[in-house]
């Protein structure tokens, strides 16, 4: 009983497929959203039905004429319902909807635009309605069961192949636009950079270009930023003032990270007492947040700073063990209830350091 309804089912969606698509429809505005998704409902009404009705029928032993080894006959039914659905829905896709500039192969156009989706579907849906007869003699001789299934199968495998090919070009085109775009933006924002460190002064803040100067900016950025960095007279003295400042501590630890200063010394006490303000800092941000993920202290900057403490004070580590105890503290502090779960990834980072510092 099921297979007689889901064969009514699928004969009506395949019907009114094929006439929902017969006239072309007027593809602008409220009329091109209304035919997608009438044809969205009409398609995925054929495929569900369709495979329904496959599963009912090869239960039944509807498709034993298909092939003996029940295996091969289950690879072979369900194959051909994929290939035929598929072809069914974007022959009806493609009759109206087809760019000039597309990548998929234009033979796919070519049937759709010849009512492919009215007979190819036809010549796989008539075996299966005829099989539906599972209880006596073929009501068709078996040969004609078998080729009509075989070329829906076959023309339906081709142009499936077809669907195949055209993803791949325009999988591959957009990726190839996609990374041209990228190129282009960061070939923008690195002449911007560039711009942005000549346009600075001496007589300007210190401060605009340390974030020039880290680690991963490309190398003439960096070689730019130093430059003018170190045509400040006293740049260093700068820095530690920005060590000491409330706001911007965390600008400096972008230039520590890779770039040596002439009196480490100097910087001890100051970045002490930075640690001390951005352990302050973060305890206060966890417990006031509305919004804490795993990646909010990123922008602290504490990947940087324990690289420059390593890189240029690592004979003078445990000048900074305790800091680093205390932001470890900090960053454990007891999150609000719906946070609770939320792990922060440089967590792990700081208890790293502080385990191959520990005297």
């Amino acid at each position: 009983m099921l297979a007689y309804l889901f064969a009514v089912l699928t004969t009506v969606f395949f019907i009114g497929l094929t006439l929902f698509t017969a006239s072309k429809p007027s593809l602008v505005g409220e009329n091109a959203m209304g035919y997608g998704l009438g044809l969205f409902f009409l398609g995925a009404g054929f495929v569900v039905t369709s495979l329904i009705l496959t599963i009912a029928l090869n239960v039944r032993g509807g498709f034993d004429w298909v092939a003996q080894n029940g295996s091969t006959r289950n690879l072979l039914v369900f194959s051909a319902w994929l290939v035929v659905a598929l072809t069914t829905f974007f022959c009806a896709l493609f009759k109206w909807e087809w760019h000039s500039d597309t990548l998929y192969p234009a033979f796919l156009h070519g049937l759709a635009v010849r009512q492919g989706q009215f007979w190819i579907p036809l010549l796989w849906l008539i075996p299966c309605l005829l099989s539906l007869h599972s209880a006596g003699p073929p009501l068709v001789p078996l040969t004609a069961l078998k080729g009509s299934f075989w070329v829906a199968m076959g023309l339906s495998t081709v142009f499936s192949g077809g669907l195949l090919v055209g993803y791949f070009r325009e999988s591959a085109r957009s990726a190839e636009v996609e990374m041209a775009q990228r190129a282009e933006q960061e070939d923008r924002i690195h002449r911007e950079n560039l711009e942005t460190i000549a346009a600075q002064k001496v007589d300007d803040p210190i401060v605009n270009l340390l974030g020039y100067s880290g680690r991963y900016q490309s190398d003439d950025v960096k070689q730019a930023a130093l430059a003018k960095i170190k045509a400040h007279p006293n740049w260093e003295a700068e820095m530690i003032a920005l060590l000491q400042s409330e706001w911007r501590y965390k600008e400096v630890y972008y230039f520590l990270d890779g770039n040596a200063v002439e009196h480490p010394e100097q910087f001890v006490g100051p970045l002490n007492a930075s640690i001390s303000r951005l352990s302050a800092d973060i305890r206060a941000d966890i417990k006031d947040s509305n919004n804490l993920q795993h990646w909010s202290f990123d922008m602290y900057g504490i990947d940087q700073l324990l690289r420059a403490l390593d890189g240029q004070f690592l004979n003078r580590s445990a000048d900074f063990y305790p800091s680093i105890v205390k932001l470890q503290q900090a960053l454990n502090t007891p999150k609000p209830e719906r946070f609770k779960d939320v792990r922060f990834s440089i967590t792990g980072t700081v208890d790293q350091w502080l385990a191959s510092h520990k005297k």
